[in-house]
Parts: structure tokens; sequence; C-alpha cells
């Protein structure tokens, strides 16, 4: 007879395992295995990450998936991310509590080179808080026919406050310093002439009398004292010119904090002064007022004391203590005293002459508020200041699910994978252990018994009989 022909492809003989607890074990183990590779698969390929802008980026990613801190391999799609923004020089930026504009002018990190400092085209940052800021000098240049005839029409002098400030921030690469500067003019050459008489609110970019009530009053003390000095200015020309005397076309006044830094912020001597004034004595000829003239005088209380011409002191060292307080709150520097925004008793000793200035102010008309502190205290939110960062837009990445038909089907597939692989784990596993008790365990039972019982060849079959093929994906079950 002829010898059957033997394919390259087999079969496997199955044969059941002997143990009647196995088969409940492997259907639970089965089950176990697909609930636990299911939620594996969905933590890791459920969700894709998407870009997003946001303004606010500790709060994004800490809004991230529960299990976004689990091993990176298995989190690497649903962990969200945000990168730093880069804020160039001279780049207008503004801070969280949304107040006064500043612009960016100076950066650098300190350094063992020569020059003991890195300057730097930028400041590369992270939501970071705005850090032990001081204000260097704060100046106000005034001016009267220079300025728009819109300006002349609210007051026929202006006041341009300029400050320079300092600051820290603290980032990954180190402490990183760099250097602002913010202007205010309360009457700026782009307010519309349609507002006069009215509460202009500008240079502020918002306010808010219950959660920001230190910057709330910090804009009305700055407006209501631009208002009063830029009248005072008026009103002394006006005297001075009706005397037949030159008056005063322009002038500036810096202020920088005494070197004795004094602790009380109505102290007169708080801020030294230097100070120009240019007076036209017409046909080309300038005389100019400067601190020479009255005995190399810098503190305002002499300069009041003396009646000083121009007499305006007082109402230009308000204005600017002032903005160095607003500024300070604006910044959210906490631990930087004294600040008239976070003291009541100092509040009222600045808003207590609001009814004066009132009755000395042009066609500006200031505001928001327009009494002192004690009356209106009870119907704002309370003094304080909290820390500030820069606003910025941030691009993020953050996970986002997948639609439900391609959820469900890159599950599955990753379900038949990892099942597939522990199925051939499993037989190739008790294959082998079973064969080490019963080397007969991979035969058939039949041919078992009948070589056990005989001892020969039956007829027709072949004398020896070839080791069964066993297939690994359906052994022994």
């Amino acid at each position: 007879m002829a010898s059957a022909h033997e394919s390259i492809f087999s079969y496997g003989i199955s044969r059941p395992y002997p143990f009647k607890w196995l088969t409940p074990v492997v259907l639970a183990g089965f089950l176990v295995a697909t609930v636990l590779f299911s939620f594996l698969n969905f933590v890791s390929n459920g969700y894709d990450l998407v870009v997003q802008t946001s303004s606010d980026p500790n709060t994004t990613i800490s809004k991230g998936i529960w299990f976004k801190n689990w091993p990176s391999f298995l989190t690497s799609k649903v962990k969200p991310s945000c990168q730093s923004v880069d804020i160039y020089v001279n780049t207008p930026l503004f801070t969280n509590q949304t107040a006064l504009t500043y612009t960016l002018t100076d950066v650098w990190q300190a350094s063992t080179g020569a020059g003991n400092r890195t300057i730097l085209p930028s400041l590369t940052y992270f939501n970071n808080i705005i850090e032990q800021c001081a204000v260097n000098s704060i100046q106000v240049d005034l001016e009267a026919l220079d300025r728009s005839a819109n300006q002349l029409a609210y007051s026929e002098w202006g006041a341009s406050v300029r400050a320079y400030m300092s600051c820290t921030i603290e980032a990954a690469t180190g402490q990183t310093r760099f250097n602002l500067t913010t202007t205010y003019d309360y009457v700026p050459d782009t307010v519309a002439f349609s507002k006069v008489y009215r509460f202009l609110g500008t240079n502020f970019l918002s306010r808010d009398v219950e959660n920001r009530a230190s910057l709330y009053w910090g804009e009305s003390l700055m407006s209501m004292y631009w208002a009063y000095l830029t009248r005072s200015m008026q009103d002394i020309r006006l005297n001075v010119t009706a005397s037949g005397m030159a008056g005063i076309r322009k002038g500036t006044i810096s202020f920088t904090r005494n070197n004795n830094l004094l602790s009380d912020i109505t102290d007169l001597d708080f801020f030294e002064v230097d100070y120009r004034f240019i007076v036209d004595q017409g046909l080309g000829n300038f005389d100019i007022i400067h601190p020479g003239l009255y005995n190399q005088s810098f503190s305002v209380a002499n300069l009041n004391g003396i009646n000083a011409y121009p007499n305006i002191w007082i109402q230009a060292d308000s204005l600017v203590k002032s903005t160095y307080s607003t500024i300070l709150i604006d910044l959210g520097q906490v631990s930087s005293m004294p600040n008239i925004l976070t003291n009541s008793d100092t509040l009222q000793y600045f808003t207590s002459n609001f009814s004066r200035a009132l009755q000395h102010i042009a066609n500006a008309a200031p505001g928001p508020a327009l009494q002192d502190y004690d009356t209106l205290g009870t119907t704002t939110g309370p003094l304080g200041v909290i820390p500030s960062v820069i606003t910025a837009n941030y691009i993020c990445q953050i996970p986002q699910l997948k639609p439900g038909g391609s959820l469900f089907l890159a599950v599955l597939v990753a379900d038949l994978v990892f099942l597939q692989a522990i199925w051939n784990i499993f037989t190739l596993a008790t294959g082998w252990l079973f064969l080490r008790k019963q080397p007969t365990a991979n035969q058939c039972q039949g041919c078992i018994s009948l070589t056990s019982r005989y001892r020969k060849p039956l007829p027709g079959l072949p004398t020896t009989y070839p080791k069964a093929r066993t297939n690994s994906s359906s052994r022994l079950i």
C-alpha cells in the first residue's frame, strides 16, 4: 500500500486536560485579563492630544486626566503640557490684575563673566510669579500748548506720569531680572472729544470694586490728583501771566525714594525730587527753573514750605505716591511696604481732600470714586494685594477622548493582540509542564490504547507511529 502523502501543513491532536478546576480558572482568567487589558488600552489609546491656547497653564495642566501621573509608557497621550512663551524686549504686557499696561525694556541674568550679567533678547516666561519689584523712579512731565487741541478741551495743562521698575522671576534656568516702564496720562491724545466732562477710565484695562478694591481706589487717586495737578498748573500760569510775567511752558519732576527709606508714605520727604521748568520769555528766550534756584532743595517739604515756584509740589507728590502704590498692587508685591492701598487709615488720609480737589479741576472729570474712603469704604471690597503673573497665551496640548467608534476599535484591536499573546504563552507553558509528567499526552488516546494492548503493528498501519505534530494555537484543550 502506497504511503500517505504528508503535507507541510499539519493539524494538531487535541486532548482535554484531566483537571476539573482548569476550565473555570481559564475562563475567569480570560475575563479578568480582558477587563484589565481593556482598561489599560483605554488609558494608552483612548485619547488624542489636541492643541489649545490657555492663559492659565498651571490650571490647564492640573485639570488633566486623573491617571496622568501613571508611567509615561501608558499615559504619553493623556499628559497635558504647555509651552513657555517668549516676551521680547519692547513688548507691551499686563498682569492678571488687568490694570496698567507695561513695556518690557531690559532682560538679563546674573553671570560670573565680564559685566556680571548676560543680556537676553526676551523673557522666557511660564506663569511665574512676579517678585522683588522695586519702583526705581517716577517722572511727571507737564506741558501745555504742546498738547493737541483735543486734549486742551479737557485741560489746558497735561501730565504724563512715567514709572521705571525692576522685577524678578524664578524660572527653570534660574533667576531672571527685567525692567518695566509704564505711562499714565489721564487725557491721552487718543481720547474722544465726546467724553469731555465725563469719567474717562483711561489707562486701566478693567476695574472690579469687589475683588480688586485696592486697584479701584488706586485708579481713583491717580485720576483725581492728575486733574487736581493740571488745573493747579493752569491757575498758576494764569495768575503769573495776569501780572505781566512770563509763564511756564513745560516742565518735568523726577521722584526717587529717599535714601533714608522712610516707612511713612504720608511723609513729604518720602521721595526726593529733581526738576526742570521752562519759562517762555518770548522771542526765543527761555529761563529754566531748577534746584539751584532754591539752594539745591530736593525736598518736597522744603519746596512747599518756601512756596517755591511753581507751587504744585503737594499735588505732584500725591499723584506720584498714588502711582507708586498702584503699581506695587498691580505687580502683586505683597511684602512691599508702605503702600497707600493696603492701609485704610493711609487711604483715608489721601482721599480726605477729594472734596477740595473736585473744586479745582478743569473739564477732565476724575473717578470712579469721588468721595473719601470712610464714606465709600463699605461699598467696596476689602483692601489687599495678591501675587501677580504676566498675562500671556500659552500653546498647550491637552487630552481629548476619541470618538466612540474610533475608541471601540482601538481598544478591541489592542485587546485581541494582548489576549492572543497571553493564550500562546499559556498553551506553551502548560503543554511543556504537562508533557514532563506524561510524555504521551500529545498522542491520541486510541493510539496509546492500541499500542499498549497489542504491542504489535495493526494491519494497514505503519510499523512506527510518528510523533503527533501539535499546533500551538489549539494544543491540549
